[in-house]
């Protein structure tokens, strides 16, 4: 019997509107999970440094529209997500709300924290605590998705299937336990960039458990009719 939300064929091939656009459901999972993915990566090759968080980059005059770009357009295609049933469809909306917040609200400017920032032109101190709550949401929405909802099937799992939920499951707790690393932050030793290590990981565990959904990977896949 095929799984409930990996193996069903007619739901991977079903299309969905994306600002007129028409994107393959599959193809749009891999969209999301390597926009995630190579955020971290791209903030820090324009500004050619290991900055001291993705969010900081805001505040770069090159990078500002990679970090705009990426997350806003991950944000809007999770809110356009359509997946197995309402409870997927909610969840994954508000991921994208809250990754469309991040963008609006942006982070302390450490410099000089009352400079007025972000779509508000709130105080950059006051905007940090919106850019955190949203932070922390987006990140707990998209674990609660990986280890819940993605983990969820129908009948008789296959093989292919128990070893994806070992990856759902890996990724959801990942991404949670990846932002305790942010403790360290209150030791001398920590690295200045801890921030941004932090976030490459739960942000590469966010991405790798949306590829694995999308069975864009061969070994995954479970083409029994």
């Amino acid at each position: 019997m095929l799984d409930n939300n990996d193996n069903n064929n007619n739901s991977n091939n079903k299309s969905i509107t994306v600002s007129s656009v028409t994107v393959n459901t599959k193809r749009m999972r891999i969209m999301i999970g390597l926009l995630g993915m190579f955020l971290p990566w791209l903030v820090a090759l324009i500004t050619l440094s290991w900055p001291q968080s993705i969010s900081i980059t805001y505040y770069s005059l090159f990078a500002v529209g990679v970090f705009m770009v990426v997350l806003g357009s991950a944000g809007i295609l999770l809110v356009n997500y359509k997946g197995y049933s309402l409870i997927d469809d909610i969840s994954a909306t508000i991921a994208g709300i809250f990754g469309i917040l991040i963008c609006l609200f942006p982070m302390t400017y450490l410099p000089q924290p009352s400079l007025k920032t972000g779509i508000l032109h709130l105080p950059s101190d006051i905007s940090n605590i919106f850019h955190c709550i949203s932070a922390f949401g987006f990140f707990g929405t998209l674990a609660f998705m990986s280890f819940f909802l993605f983990t969820k099937s129908k009948g008789e799992m296959t093989r292919e299937k128990k070893i994806k939920n070992i990856i759902y499951r890996v990724c959801g707790v990942g991404m949670i336990a990846s932002f305790l690393l942010m403790l360290l932050n209150f030791f001398d030793w920590a690295p200045y960039n801890l921030t941004w290590i932090v976030e490459a990981i739960a942000l590469f565990f966010f991405g790798l458990s949306w590829i694995v959904k999308s069975d864009a990977i061969p070994f995954l896949q479970d083409n029994r009719k």
